[in-house]
């Protein structure tokens, strides 16, 4: 496995909510690298990781996102309709709370601000594309 991939890995794990000693046994495993070299990519991820993500589209990663949260809010309120239990209820609806709250945060209060944060991303990642791997 090449750098780039295992550092697009590592960001995919560190998304899952792995812990970082996980991710490293893991990234060790499966790229068939040292512990060390993982350690390292972690420790100079402020140099990469903005390169690495400027591939992506952030356009369609926040499309993703935005995506993600609404299945989620689906999925919890059919939990709520459908739970006979009252506990099970309140989690659906703490589930559907936190889905707007993150979704409010992710797309809304950026506009709201006056920010444009998508085109904030993208600067920053293209003012980072003159470093190499």
């Amino acid at each position: 496995m090449d750098v780039v991939s295992r550092r697009l890995e590592l960001l995919k794990l560190e998304g899952l909510g792995f812990s970082q000693a996980e991710i490293v046994k893991e990234l060790s495993q499966k790229c068939a690298c040292s512990k060390r070299t993982a350690y390292n990519d972690f420790e100079n991820r402020e140099s990469w990781q903005p390169i690495v993500q400027s591939v992506v589209d952030a356009r369609s990663v926040l499309l993703k996102v935005v995506n993600r949260y609404e299945q989620i809010y689906r999925q919890a309120s059919v939990r709520l309709l459908t739970a006979s239990n009252e506990l099970a209820q309140l989690g659906a609806l703490n589930t559907m709370l936190k889905a707007n709250a993150a979704l409010f945060e992710t797309a809304v209060l950026p506009e709201i601000l006056g920010r444009d944060f998508l085109v904030s991303i993208l600067a920053s990642n293209q003012a980072c594309t003159q470093f190499r791997f």
